[in-house]
């Protein structure tokens, strides 16, 4: 699934495209990928103009005329292409048609993606938590947690922390040395902080990198994330640490996959 690098990189190329653009026609191929009626979708959005995009944890959001937005999750294979190939249109689930002659396609091959209008009156994504990109702000909500669930269900939690996913919480967790199964109430305080500077740290250098391409994200103008070659623990089961040479291990946690350094991340008898 897309984390916040990647929708934040997809949210970047939109705005230089699409800015200033007037939507002229919408057509939904999978009437699920729409959250609430699909006339009415259609009948908010064509003859909009698009007057910002932006990006809010996973979300991608388009600031449209007459204050409404228009939100974009990807769930776990979306994407937003500004081209697509023949063999690429059975999994086309949106087709925003705009003016000088472009189009925006959502393509999405497990169709879990979501698009959804906002009106003017509602408030936009009321329950994601706070933006983790400032290290006060990560802080501030990790300090105010007194719960002992595991602490990487902790940084997954989208209501406490808005974009992190598994990929950036494997690495910010080993990058700080807690084992993913720490109940957050016991994290040391001083190893808190340290994860509260490293997660920053970690997703700047995402978007930097135009994300991480494992298996299905692509950017609209279809270069692939970089962001892969610098993962240390995700996805590295079996592999040696970099810093200690102990072989990643990976457990499940909540039905999620968690990568780690057993000797980096000790257990501290969690």
């Amino acid at each position: 699934m897309p984390e916040l690098p990647e929708v934040e990189t997809i949210a970047h190329q939109l705005r230089a495209e699409l800015n200033g653009k007037t939507i002229q026609d919408v057509r939904v191929f999978w009437k699920r990928s729409v959250q609430g009626d699909i006339n009415d979708f259609k009948k908010n959005l064509i003859g909009l103009s698009i007057r910002g995009i932006n990006r809010r944890g996973k979300y991608i959001c388009f600031c449209l005329d007459r204050h409404r937005h228009l939100t974009l999750h990807l769930g776990m294979t979306g994407k937003l292409l500004f081209s697509l190939a023949e063999k690429e249109r059975k999994h086309l689930r949106i087709e925003f048609t705009l003016d000088q002659g472009l189009s925006l396609y959502f393509h999405d091959i497990r169709k879990f993606g979501k698009a959804r209008i906002w009106e003017a009156c509602e408030p936009l994504l009321p329950r994601l938590g706070r933006e983790p990109l400032d290290k006060e702000i990560v802080l501030q909500a990790l300090q105010s947690l007194k719960t002992n669930r595991a602490m990487k269900n902790v940084l997954l939690d989208q209501q406490i922390l808005a974009g992190i996913g598994n990929i950036y919480a494997d690495e910010a967790l080993f990058r700080a040395g807690i084992h993913p199964l720490k109940p957050a109430a016991k994290v040391n305080p001083d190893k808190l902080k340290y994860l509260s500077e490293v997660i920053p740290i970690i997703l700047q250098q995402a978007i930097d990198n135009m994300g991480t391409t494992i298996s299905n994200y692509r950017p609209p103008n279809h270069p692939k994330g970089k962001n892969q070659q610098f993962l240390k623990v995700y996805g590295r089961e079996g592999h040696c640490c970099d810093i200690c040479g102990t072989k990643i291990k990976k457990i499940r946690i909540n039905n999620r996959s968690s990568n780690f350094c057993p000797r980096c991340q000790p257990d501290e008898n969690v």
